[in-house]
């Protein structure tokens, strides 16, 4: 195998290894993209479920002071009864000072049903708004998973043709050379070569010896003592 064969072939194999690798990306890509709208869903519907929550809590509240406002009134009211009935000027004044007392409180009470009420007007346009993002989500997550599905066959196909014509380059290396290669790209994948730039490795750009520049000059393959990449020379040099 002449110098220009063997390193047109590698090179061949390097850039299909390559597109084989970018295609895994892509295909990885799609379900990382469809789990990323995914969670936008799951994250927005417990957005809703909060804000839900936090009305329902708001609402729990008011009524909670309610009940203890008219329980408050129904007090007064029994207290007022008391008091037209009271019989000395003790009895009187002390009923009274009571009912002055709890009149004081039901106050504050209604003081803190209106502020729970507009709590609660505060609270109830998050339900809405989150709803709405809800649908966009969901909207979004419904996109990418139809783009994902039909962009899948395309980049599968592209995968199997390119898978054939990998199989079918891999014939044209030596027994010798075929042995390295398939070690090389069963440990780093596409990862697995690299041209010589200059006089160093591609890959990791560490010097290599004069030995090896004269065997990839010959035609040899050599792999990389620094990081075990298989090397051949740039088109430029083997059409020179």
């Amino acid at each position: 195998m002449t110098v220009a064969i063997a390193a047109g072939t590698l090179r061949t194999l390097h850039r299909m290894h390559r597109q084989l690798a970018d295609l895994a990306e892509q295909l990885a890509a799609g379900p990382r993209a469809v789990a990323a709208r995914t969670r936008q869903v799951q994250a927005a519907e417990a957005k809703k479920a909060a804000a839900a929550d936090d009305v329902k809590k708001a609402k729990l509240a008011a009524d909670q002071k309610q009940l203890q406002l008219k329980s408050a009134e129904t007090k007064i009211a029994d207290l007022e009864a008391k008091l037209n009935a009271s019989k000395t000027n003790r009895e009187y004044q002390t009923l009274g000072d009571q009912i002055a007392a709890d009149r004081m409180a039901t106050k504050v009470l209604e003081d803190e049903i209106l502020e729970a009420l507009e709590r609660i007007d505060v609270l109830k346009p998050a339900v809405p708004a989150a709803e709405a993002e809800i649908e966009t989500a969901k909207k979004l997550l419904a996109e990418a998973d139809t783009k994902v599905k039909a962009e899948s066959g395309r980049l599968e196909a592209e995968v199997a043709r390119i898978r054939g014509d990998l199989q079918t380059a891999e014939k044209d290396l030596a027994d010798d050379v075929r042995e390295k290669y398939d070690r090389v790209v069963k440990q780093k994948g596409a990862d697995g070569m690299s041209t010589v730039d200059g006089q160093t490795c591609g890959g990791c750009y560490q010097q290599l010896t004069g030995n090896m520049l004269s065997d990839v000059l010959l035609g040899r393959i050599i792999i990389c003592r620094s990081c075990g990449r298989l090397l051949y020379l740039p088109e430029s040099s083997t059409s020179a």
